[in-house]
């Protein structure tokens, strides 16, 4: 038993060494805020604009993808259908 304890506290700390670091992005020329927590820290990833029917018939691959932030402080999501470049340090 304490080995799986173990072994679930070594994955854990390896998916936060390798969570990329959190970044600032801008859309318009203003910078994104969490509306929640008024962060601007964020993590981005690519989420599948997929439906019913490409699922049904097995054509994902077609669909669409947007850019999703998630706040680095509260975890709210924020959606943009273009793709978003982070902020220049």
């Amino acid at each position: 038993m304490p080995m799986k304890i173990t072994a679930r506290v070594k994955e854990a700390a390896k998916a936060l060494v390798s969570t990329p670091k959190a970044q600032t992005f801008s859309v318009a020329g203003k910078f994104v805020e969490c509306r929640h927590c008024e962060n601007i820290l964020f993590h981005k990833k690519k989420a599948s604009l997929n439906n019913a029917l490409s699922s049904l018939f097995g054509t994902e691959c077609l669909d669409r993808e947007t850019s999703v932030l998630i706040c680095a402080n509260c975890s709210r999501i924020e959606w943009f259908f273009d793709d978003l470049q982070p902020e220049k340090s």
